[in-house]
This record gives structure tokens, C-alpha cells and sequence, in this order.
């Protein structure tokens, strides 16, 4: 018997398309949702690791030329030319300060050293928080389907067994055969919750750990620059 059991087993195997397509209500609308959760998650995957990389690339690129000895204005035109470049960014924006005061200076405006200074960090401050803002993006969607999609899986699970057991109790039969097939269509929410949650999670800890590396790398740019303009140009 318990051969026959297991023969039985083996022919009928587990198809969670089948099991998708035969949702009704409550639960296939937990489920499209999972699946949404699911396929956004590897999108933003692949978008921002491709942001990341390309990002990290250009930032490489333009501290090569910045520390190579071109002028600011050769710099300058670089950054115009690649403008998915964090550092260079926030450089364009320190450098169209510069002109400004450079140009109230030429024409003869009275100005204090403090207020230029000022001037200059307020400008490179600002443009950093505009690259870290763009940095972070989409990153608060990952946190959130790794913290949601487990709690949809349960909810759909809970509700799809509620489901079954009101089934036994109307036709008043609770052998395995008759339970078994329930409970299977409930737990596929959970897995596709686990599914959609394990890779946001994942990937939200990686991106956010490139996030902080570009944040350092933007503040102490920012730093370095705001420093060089005191030397050579707001003395």
C-alpha cells in the first residue's frame, strides 16, 4: 500500500502555473501581487546594479583627469560631456560657483570671504544631496517588498487554509485527500512571499553598502574641493 501511496506521489508533481491559474479571489490577488512584488524587485536589481557599476566607472574616470593636471575648465567641459558622474557632478557645481563669485569680483561687487565660502559650500552641499538622493533611489521599494511580500505570503496562506477547513466542514470529510490539495494551493503564497522578500533583501543590504561607499567618496570630493578653491581662488 504504502508503495502505491508514493507511486501516486511521484505521478502527480508539483506545478505552482497550475496552482496559480486555479486561484480564486482573495488569494490570486495575493498572488499577482507577489508575482508584481516579484518582478519589480529584479528589475530594480538589474537597473540599479547597472546604475552602480556605471556610476563607480565614471567617478573613476573623472578623479583620473581631475588629478591628472588638466584645468578646471578642461574638467569642467569632461563633466558636461558625461553627466551620469556623481563626482563630476558635484564638481560642476563648485565650478559654476566659482565663476559666479569670480565674475562679482571682476565686476567690482563687495563681497567677504566668509560669504563667497559660504556661497561655495552651500552649492557643493546642495548638489551632493541631489547625486545622494538619486543614489538612493528606488532603494526604499527594495526595503519595502522584503519587508511586505513575507507578510502577504502568510496572509494568503492563512486565508487559503480558513478556506479549506470551511470546505471540510460543509461536506463533512476530512481525510488527507480531501485536505491535502488546500493546504498545497495556501502555501504557495508563502513561497512566492519568500521568493519576492529573499532578493530585495539581498539586494537591498548590497546597494546600500555601494550607496555609503559613494556618499564618502562625494562628501570627501566635496571636502578636497571646497579646500582647493580656498587655497587658489578665495584667498
Amino acid at each position: 500500500m504504502s508503495h502505491l501511496i508514493l507511486l501516486a506521489a511521484q505521478t502527480e508533481k508539483l506545478d505552482i502555473i497550475k496552482m496559480i491559474l486555479a486561484a480564486r479571489g482573495l488569494i490570486l490577488l495575493d498572488l499577482i501581487v507577489l508575482l508584481a512584488f516579484s518582478v519589480l524587485t529584479w528589475y530594480i536589481i538589474v537597473y540599479k546594479g547597472l546604475f552602480y557599476h556605471r556610476s563607480n566607472r565614471n567617478n573613476e574616470a573623472f578623479l583620473n583627469m581631475f588629478r591628472s593636471g588638466a584645468t578646471l575648465d578642461q574638467v569642467h567641459q569632461y563633466c558636461e560631456s558625461n553627466p551620469a558622474c556623481p563626482l563630476g557632478n558635484v564638481f560642476s557645481a563648485g565650478f559654476r560657483e566659482l565663476v559666479k563669485i569670480k565674475a562679482r569680483e571682476e565686476a567690482g561687487e563687495s563681497g567677504t570671504g566668509s560669504i563667497t565660502s559660504a556661497n561655495l559650500e552651500r552649492s557643493l552641499r546642495r548638489s551632493a544631496m541631489v547625486e545622494i538622493t538619486n543614489l538612493e533611489n528606488q532603494l526604499p521599494l527594495l526595503a519595502t517588498i522584503s519587508a511586505t511580500a513575507p507578510f502577504l505570503g502568510l496572509f494568503g496562506t492563512v486565508w487559503g487554509i480558513m478556506e479549506s477547513f470551511s470546505t471540510i466542514g460543509s461536506l463533512g470529510n476530512t481525510t488527507l485527500a480531501t485536505v491535502a490539495p488546500g493546504i498545497v494551493d495556501a502555501l504557495v503564497t508563502t513561497a512566492l512571499g519568500l521568493i519576492a522578500a529573499i532578493p530585495a533583501t539581498i539586494a537591498y543590504n548590497h546597494f546600500l553598502r555601494k550607496v555609503r561607499l559613494h556618499v564618502a567618496d562625494i562628501e570627501t570630493f566635496a571636502n578636497d574641493f571646497q579646500n582647493i578653491a580656498h587655497r587658489k581662488f578665495l584667498q
